[in-house]
């Protein structure tokens, strides 16, 4: 490198001029504001542009000095900063790149998302979501694509009852593609979840008819009334006499789909503790739970006794996402099962008589169809009536009624 421009009264000259690259681009002509430089370097950097370099002038044209720099060593003007030990790092370019990719990515994420997709309420949620979140940082424009195609090929899978891992052998040829660990099962899971309403993971995959597995996440039963000989319907009524809850695994459910006299009256329940209450009592009547949102062993419980024409019994919390759960229940096929706008005013009286203070829920009550009234009390009292606290009355009025 030529030895007049590596000297050291050029050396804040240098810096200046890869600083001012970096923040205005590679390719950068316009005029350079100048450091402090000794008399030797105005001197050289005279030479260098081929003017007088008078001690009050504060700017120069980097154009000049990127022509003198070239003249004296034959190099482009930036491999010769990189050469005097002040290469310019490009960071101007470097960003506009990854600002240009990043719209890039984000425009395939838009269509990708309207053509597998759909353009939905619940679908432009769950892609801004994802988006903000960065589950598609750092994708090309290819795998944005790809992941959300395989978010819908998922989705369409919904309701076919095969386990996460067969969906994922099925689709990806690989049974571990929809783990919990891989970033397509996050977005899945956002997506049932944005779809269908909050709920946890194994939650969200069951309740769309993709279990995490066939065996875990049964149903829990008392005493159903199945007919029939053999495999499941001899369990169910060797564990009721016993005094003992049955859990039904889809497994089970599949292998000896449930069958019960039609108008047999069954009760669905959202808490388990009414199963087991129902168990040490001996009830003379079915109890079936949900367990909150209903996965997919106790949809399919409910499909099933439905289809042979069971008289399905619902009762749940009283609060908002109770009757919203309610009414899901209600589309079920099942009848709700005091839930009306009397018994929740009758378990507030009960409740306000032995001095107990019910929670409260700020959230506005679904709509009640079932009974019109019952949303227009909530919404007066917002008292929370659990489940557990009025089911004597509840697995009562159920054996009553059997």
């Amino acid at each position: 490198m030529n030895a007049f421009l590596a000297d050291p009264a050029l050396q804040p000259l240098w810096r200046a001029v890869t600083a001012a690259l970096d923040r205005n681009g590679l390719g950068w002509r316009g005029r350079l504001t100048l450091p402090d430089l000794t008399p030797e370097g105005r001197r050289r950097l005279g030479v260098l542009i081929e003017t007088r370099m008078p001690a009050t002038r504060r700017t120069v044209s980097l154009d000049a000095v990127a022509a003198g720099v070239e003249r004296l060593t034959g190099a482009i003007f930036v491999d010769a900063l990189g050469t005097l030990g002040h290469p310019p790092a490009g960071r101007r370019e470097a960003a506009l790149a990854r600002h240009d990719a990043m719209r890039q990515r984000r425009a395939t994420l838009d269509d990708a998302t309207a053509a597998h997709l759909g353009d939905a309420a619940w679908v432009i949620s769950w892609r801004d979501a994802a988006w903000t979140d960065g589950l598609f940082a750092r994708h090309t424009a290819d795998e944005v694509t790809t992941a959300v195609t395989r978010v819908g090929q998922v989705l369409a899978r919904a309701g076919s009852g095969r386990s996460r891992t067969e969906v994922a052998a099925q689709l990806f040829g690989d049974a571990h593609a929809l783990d919990t660990s891989t970033r397509l099962a996050t977005l899945v899971t956002r997506a049932l979840t944005a779809r269908n309403g909050p709920v946890d993971e194994r939650g969200a995959w069951e309740r769309a008819g993709l279990p995490l597995d066939l065996v875990s996440a049964p149903v829990l039963t008392w005493a159903l009334p199945v007919l029939g000989a053999g495999g499941v319907a001899d369990a169910v009524r060797a564990m009721t006499a016993a005094g003992l809850p049955m859990q039904l695994s889809v497994l089970a459910l599949r292998a000896s789909p449930l069958t019960v006299a039609s108008g047999k009256p069954v009760l669905v329940v959202e808490n388990p503790r009414l199963v087991e209450a129902a168990a040490q009592r001996r009830l003379a009547a079915a109890v079936l739970c949900t367990n909150g949102n209903p996965t997919t062993a106790p949809s399919l419980a409910i499909v099933q006794l439905r289809s042979c024409g069971a008289r399905l019994r619902y009762h749940g919390d009283i609060d908002a996402p109770g009757l919203a759960m309610t009414g899901r229940a209600r589309d079920a096929g099942c009848e709700p099962f005091c839930m009306s706008a009397q018994d929740y005013r009758d378990a507030l009286a009960d409740a306000s008589a032995v001095g107990v203070e019910l929670p409260r829920d700020p959230a506005v009550a679904p709509p009640t169809p079932w009974d019109p009234a019952l949303g227009v009390a909530f919404d007066e009292h917002r008292a929370v009536v659990h489940e557990e606290r009025v089911m004597d009355d509840v697995l009562g009025a159920h054996a009553a009624g059997c």
